[in-house]
């Protein structure tokens, strides 16, 4: 379905029981609400489930960028608002990652809780010649250059070797993305720095990384942890980038327990007032 927001249409998904907590699902960049398509089976069980296509990707509309994250933040709770949705427990991978931390600075008030996968709240200044030749190469050539390299960051070599399926459908994911969505979400990714602001996030979080990422190792997941009261830090063995699609079954046991936690918490809250 589709929806407009401010001045875009945003496509989305909206299941599960209509009286359950709200879980907002932000996918990677090069990707769309598709990749969480499996997971989101297993979560709907309990959950209303939000998937949904960022600016500039899947079937939302792809002005020319750049972009930035107050824009960016701004699109999805602009959705939760075009929905009636008050507040939400966010799951961001990669760049959805960086919108979850946004969220969790500015817009405290939008969020239950957050679980940060595969992602950074900063980005080096030795990486911003990398994604400005990204940007570059993808505004001259398109996105198909770009595929091989990206599967090789995003998955294990003994995964890509014997997953045919999986690295199909997000090779063409990775093919479908419009070429303003990448360069423009490239630029607001090149120009992340929020480390400094993590402090102000006071929602209860946990943070998820692959042991063999190359591209948003376990040292960036450590400094998120670290820079977040209570913040929950797992290191997945044998999974990279993707590690929800190389591990989904940990990895919605993990995003699972993570929110029975917090139900828990809250039902402890209401008995002893």
């Amino acid at each position: 379905m589709k929806i407009q927001v401010r001045d875009i249409a945003i496509h989305y998904e909206l299941d599960g029981p209509e009286d359950a907590p709200v879980l907002m699902l932000h996918h990677s960049l090069a990707t769309s609400h598709q990749m969480w398509e499996d997971l989101a089976i297993a979560l709907t069980q309990v959950h209303r489930v939000l998937r949904f296509d960022a600016r500039g990707h899947g079937l939302s509309d792809a002005p020319e960028g750049p972009y930035g994250f107050e824009l960016l933040a701004g699109d999805a709770t602009g959705l939760m608002d075009a929905l009636g949705i008050e507040k939400a427990h966010h799951v961001g991978i990669s760049m959805g990652g960086m919108v979850s931390q946004f969220l969790g600075i500015h817009a405290p008030d939008r969020v239950h809780s957050l679980t940060l996968v595969s992602t950074t709240s900063n980005m080096p200044s030795e990486a911003g010649p990398i994604w400005d030749e990204r940007i570059n190469d993808v505004g001259a050539h398109g996105v198909a250059p770009q595929v091989e390299a990206t599967i090789k960051r995003w998955f294990t070599k003994d995964f890509r070797d014997s997953r045919d399926q999986v690295i199909g459908e997000i090779h063409d994911l990775i093919m479908r993305t419009p070429v303003n969505g990448y360069c423009g979400w490239g630029a607001a990714i090149r120009d992340l720095a929020l480390t400094d602001q993590l402090g102000k996030i006071t929602a209860p979080t946990q943070v998820m990384v692959g042991a063999n990422d190359p591209g948003t190792p376990p040292a960036n997941a450590q400094v998120i942890a670290d820079n977040i009261a209570g913040a929950k830090l797992h290191i997945f063995e044998d999974a990279s980038h993707m590690l929800p699609l190389q591990q989904p079954d940990r990895f919605i046991e993990t995003l699972i327990d993570f929110l029975d936690e917090l139900d828990e918490q809250e039902q402890e809250e209401e008995d002893d007032t």
